[in-house]
């Protein structure tokens, strides 16, 4: 019976070289590659043969005659990932030159497929940092701790995507680093904290919109409690407040100790986005007003 083993370990596009000699040491070890992943690979165990391993990158039209012309000089297909990264080995004969095992004998077909991710790396470096930038003009607009993040996150992979693409647009740069693995390891516990600090961020923001009117009939109000909310991450809200009625109207909100964190009193009064500093607690919404009026309250 066969035994097989699941490796877990992440590489860098621009490292491709290190997983390369990675795959080689495994087969020198017994080990052969079933299947590659981005992040898992799967083994058997067999030590009756060696193999040398080599990676293309591309989105492949014709898979199936990309395959036959890697067969006609002797490379057996093994899997592609998802990321169109396709995974090649042949049978290692020590007689031969190491010149056998390479399939980019020339310095430009290296070139034309490092080139290949190396476009894909720069689109998306661009698009996610025009992304961090609207973040960044939001995050100085209205700073709070979702923009923080999202700008944060999504800078970072920008710049670490662009670095990539630099090294891999350069068909003579030392593309085996070995510092790279640990520092893509970093890069990736960031990117996961970043996502779940913005999904945590999201979940736990206040968001509060509530409108209250009456006809010239209606009975007045003194502060009444007109709604209430709980604020469970202390961070900045913005208000938007609208009030419009023949005479004046106060809108009040107090924390749990009573206390006033904001109240305005007028018979017409518009504001978008004011800012609030507001701390974890209870607050109450208070409204007092004669008749005729129409309120409405954002809090976001």
């Amino acid at each position: 019976m066969s035994e097989y083993k699941t490796r877990y370990k992440a590489y860098s596009a621009w490292n491709y070289e290190n997983e390369i000699e990675e795959l080689n040491k495994l087969s020198e070890d017994g080990w052969q590659l079933v299947k590659a992943g981005n992040y898992h690979s799967k083994f058997v165990k067999n030590p009756d043969i060696r193999y040398r391993y080599q990676l293309d990158y591309g989105n492949i039209e014709d898979m199936g005659r990309y395959i036959e012309t890697f067969r006609e000089q002797g490379w057996e297909y093994i899997n592609s990932t998802y990321n169109h990264w396709h995974y090649f080995r042949k049978v290692y004969d020590p007689s031969l030159p190491a010149s056998s095992y390479e399939i980019f004998t020339d310095r430009e077909s290296l070139k034309e497929m490092t080139g290949r991710w190396a476009k894909t790396a720069f689109v998306m470096s661009a698009v996610i940092g025009l992304m961090a930038l609207i973040y960044l003009i939001m995050l100085i607009r209205m700073p709070q701790i979702l923009y923080l993040l999202l700008f944060l996150t999504l800078g970072i992979e920008s710049a670490v995507l662009f670095r990539g693409a630099l090294i891999m647009n350069d068909p003579d740069a030392n593309r085996n680093r070995k510092g790279d693995t640990k520092f893509l390891y970093v890069f990736l516990i960031v990117l996961v904290l970043g996502c779940a600090g913005i999904i945590t961020t999201s979940a736990l923001h206040t968001h509060v919109y509530s409108t209250q009117q009456a006809g010239s009939m209606d009975s007045p109000k003194t502060d009444e409690v007109w709604n209430t909310f709980t604020v469970r991450l202390p961070d900045y809200y913005y208000l938007d407040l609208d009030i419009g009625s023949v005479s004046p109207v106060t809108v009040t909100i107090v924390d749990e100790d009573e206390e006033t964190v904001f109240t305005k009193t007028s018979t017409d009064f518009h504001v978008e986005n004011m800012r609030l500093p507001l701390s974890r607690g209870e607050y109450k919404l208070l409204l007092s007003a004669s008749s005729g009026f129409k309120v409405t309250f954002a809090l976001d």
